[in-house]
């Protein structure tokens, strides 16, 4: 499909193949990776074709061909931003990215869906002063507003390294304790108090484990008197 022309606004052809591509939502996806947003859930890729805009749904062989497609990038303020709270240089600051060892490496996106190149002192002052929160994975840092929903999803849909930690030791505490439960007799009490992950999920998994014993073993007893 590469008859087929993508334009910017400012007139500019973009470097893209569209070979392959079947529907404009293929090519809404290869046109925001070439202009860089395909990471930025907030700013979004318009299509336009002549006057009308263009849906994921459409087929890329339907197009008027000669006219093009103009891509258009707009920005989405999400609802829970608090506006004119966090501001930076006369713009309103939306999350910064960095690395945990940089210091000059860091990046800010601002609600006008521009960016730029900023100092560690700005991430300090979000985590310390604006007290935003911090997503740590790899080596990669994020810094997002406290009133970002956790089931917003987006750009900090990810484990922070304490969430792995307690979900890694949950899980070992209920599986553990669901296996000590399934075998009463070479344990006949768990032995392990206390209110910590480990030792709650294991008392959680124990009781599992015991009730899933005694049904079995119930089980075994009305098939023996069946048998009678």
């Amino acid at each position: 499909m590469e008859a087929l022309l993508v334009r910017k606004v400012n007139g500019e052809a973009l470097d893209i193949s569209l070979r392959g591509a079947s529907s404009v939502a293929d090519v809404r996806q290869r046109v925001a990776v070439a202009l860089d947003v395909h990471e930025r859930e907030y700013v979004q890729v318009k299509l336009m074709n002549g006057a009308r805009e263009v849906g994921d749904e459409v087929a890329v062989d339907t197009l008027d061909m000669d006219v093009g497609l103009l891509a258009v990038l707009t920005r989405l303020v999400p609802d829970w931003y608090p506006r004119h709270k966090y501001v930076h240089g006369d713009r309103e600051v939306l999350r910064i990215t960095g690395t945990a060892q940089g210091r000059d490496d860091f990046v800010a996106e601002f609600t006008d869906g521009s960016t730029q190149n900023v100092g560690r002192a700005l991430y300090e002052q979000a985590v310390g002063e604006w007290s935003w929160r911090e997503v740590a994975r790899s080596g990669r840092l994020w810094a997002h507003p406290p009133e970002k929903p956790a089931e917003s999803g987006g750009w900090y849909d990810i484990f922070t390294a304490e969430n792995a930690r307690k979900g890694a030791v949950r899980s070992a505490g209920a599986i553990a304790g669901f296996l000590v439960g399934c075998a009463p007799d070479s344990c006949t009490s768990p032995g392990l108090n206390g209110e910590g992950d480990f030792a709650t999920s294991f008392q959680i998994g124990y009781l599992v484990g015991l009730t899933a014993w005694g049904l079995f073993q119930v089980g075994r007893v009305v098939a023996y008197i069946a048998k009678k």
